[in-house]
């Protein structure tokens, strides 16, 4: 191996491993001077999706089934991946599950983009998807990205290889497939397209045999991967819940399902349509959809060779139907591209071939374009400890009187949630009945909620109708904030939960940046209303800057009084 060829496999390394260390925000190294134990960096701050996602596969780790004992609505596999990296060591286990994901999408996108492309341009396409989907939060969103890279080499090798494809193959197709079905199941258009190509190819050619052949060896695999995870939900107990939530409440309840009009959010600048922050975010981190889909026709039209024809018409259209499945909309449009980083591969691998070989003609431009192209990665490149202090210059800026000294450094949003899940893990007994809005609370204490049902929100309403409350019934309900509405005494069966704590007040001008004016709506306190309820039955026993800790009355009030 020349010296050139270790330097570009020494590039993708270093770029897998920089995403690896940094990007990912379960990493303990993502600060450099951390003051938890290793699994619980507090450079570690996670959406309140990753934090549900943590506490739900905690839950199996301690013997309860998804769907059965506790609402979420993700695929099982997931939360069976979450719990396997929680077993390995918590956070920093699920890191090492992460970092291997991160490892094998590298291979696969690698891999893909040398069929199409110099070893150069492949490097360089592979890292720039690695790095770009390793900014995603820790969901299904972004653990689906290698099998969906391994698909997307397998179906690049079939249309290039005048639709051969071998047995083994297939096998691992469906079992791929069958995966990501029970990750999340709207991210399977490349199956689709793939599926369909496999159809109209064997019927041009009447090879039905084959055909069947194929598909015998796809049900095959997925059965192989799903099987033992349905036998797993039926031995449990919880398989007509797993039906009941994942299957009809996905397919059928929940969200808004947008019209394909707005689906062209995801290919015009989000300026038009949304805030000044959205359009900030829309220009920095670039949108590759319009881009792509514009390459993928333009190369359908100009390819001289058939196979390579089909493939890129093939890629347009797994694209239009990715966005088109994934179904979201407006600010979530940065989200959500990080799965549909496979939809990108082949645009990085021939826009960067592209690139290679006019600068050899005109440095200047190729250039420019090799930095248009890596735009997204400017944000990846930012290590933690300098992302802070940017925080920290955008938070000033915005309110040159903020007081930062609770954010602490390394930079922490959420330490309130940190200092109630201290209390509770030092004050409280492992199995307390505890209740309340806030899965990271639930995940640094190490203890569980009362309620199945740990987050309200109106789709989980339209799912359950929740029973009312016995003792007295609320006149208000907040749209966010209503743990005390989750502590109805039916649901515990007659076992009310012995702490209740309430997100007081969420301080918006610390708690984010904000590049726009704050919407009251979004401001969550608990009510008056709320809190006079709870002072009915409870007493107050721990009080931070935003949260309220009850206790049932008619305990014993000795951590009431040391609180006070």
């Amino acid at each position: 191996m020349n010296r050139k060829h270790l330097g570009l496999k020494l590039f993708l390394i270093g770029a897998v491993c920089f995403a690896a260390l940094f990007n990912l925000k379960t990493s303990p190294f993502r600060h450099l001077v951390p003051s938890l134990p290793f699994s619980e960096c507090p450079g570690n701050q996670q959406t309140n999706d990753t934090y549900i996602y943590l506490y739900t596969g905690g839950l199996i780790t301690k013997g309860l089934m998804p769907y059965r004992d506790f609402f979420d609505h993700k695929g099982p596999l997931f939360y069976l991946i979450v719990s396997l990296g929680i077993r390995l060591g918590r956070m920093a286990g699920v890191w090492l599950v992460e970092s291997f994901f991160l490892s094998a999408s590298a291979f696969f996108a690698y891999k893909t983009a040398r069929l199409l492309a110099s070893r150069a341009a492949a490097v360089f396409a592979a890292s720039l998807a690695v790095l770009w989907y390793s900014l995603g939060q820790m969901s299904p969103d972004t653990m689906v990205v290698p099998l969906i890279l391994a698909c997307l080499y397998s179906f690049v090798r079939f249309v290039l290889n005048g639709y051969s494809i071998g047995r083994i193959e297939t096998l691992g197709v469906g079992a791929l497939f069958a995966a990501v079905f029970l990750m999340k199941m709207n991210l399977v258009s490349l199956w689709l397209v793939f599926i369909a190509a496999a159809i109209v190819s064997s019927a041009a050619g009447k090879k039905y045999v084959l055909l069947a052949e194929r598909a015998a060896f796809f049900l095959l695999g997925a059965a192989l991967v799903s099987l033992p995870i349905l036998a797993w939900l039926g031995a449990r107990g919880a398989f007509g819940d797993f039906v009941r939530v994942y299957l009809k409440f996905n397919l059928v309840d929940y969200g808004d399902k947008p019209p394909l009009g707005n689906c062209l959010l995801y290919f015009v600048p989000m300026i038009f349509r949304q805030t000044a922050q959205a359009a900030r975010y829309w220009a920095f981190y670039f949108c590759y959809n319009l881009p792509a889909l514009a390459v993928y026709l333009f190369l359908a039209v100009r390819e001289k060779s058939r196979s390579r024809k089909v493939l890129y018409a093939s890629l347009a259209a797994t694209l239009l139907l990715s966005v088109r499945l994934i179904g979201a909309k407006g600010f979530h449009f940065i989200y959500y591209c990080y799965p549909m980083t496979a939809d990108y591969l082949v645009f990085f691998a021939v826009a960067f071939e592209s690139i290679r070989r006019l600068f050899a003609r005109r440095r200047a431009a190729a250039a420019a374009l090799f930095l248009l192209m890596t735009v997204p990665v400017f944000r990846a490149a930012i290590i933690p400890p300098i992302g802070d202090w940017l925080t920290r210059q955008n938070i000033l800026r915005s309110d040159p009187t903020a007081d930062l000294t609770p954010l602490g450094r390394p930079i922490r949003f959420d330490r309130a949630a940190l200092d109630l899940a201290r209390y509770l893990r030092e004050n409280t007994s492992p199995d307390a009945r505890i209740n309340g809005v806030g899965c990271a609370v639930y995940w640094y204490a190490d203890r569980l909620c009362a309620c199945p049902h740990l987050y309200e929100e109106g789709e989980k309403v339209r799912f359950r109708e929740l029973p009312p409350l016995s003792r007295f019934q609320p006149t208000t309900l907040l749209p966010a904030q209503r743990s005390y509405r989750l502590t109805f005494w039916e649901d515990a069966g007659g076992n009310p939960p012995e702490y209740i704590f309430e997100q007081r007040h969420r301080n918006i001008r610390l708690g984010k940046e904000r590049f726009e004016p704050i919407d009251p709506r979004h401001i969550i306190e608990t009510s008056p209303e709320i809190e006079a309820r709870l002072a009915f039955d409870y007493e107050l026993v721990y009080r931070n800057e935003q949260f309220d800790l009850y206790r049932i009355a008619g305990k014993s009030n000795a951590e009431g009084e040391r609180a006070k």
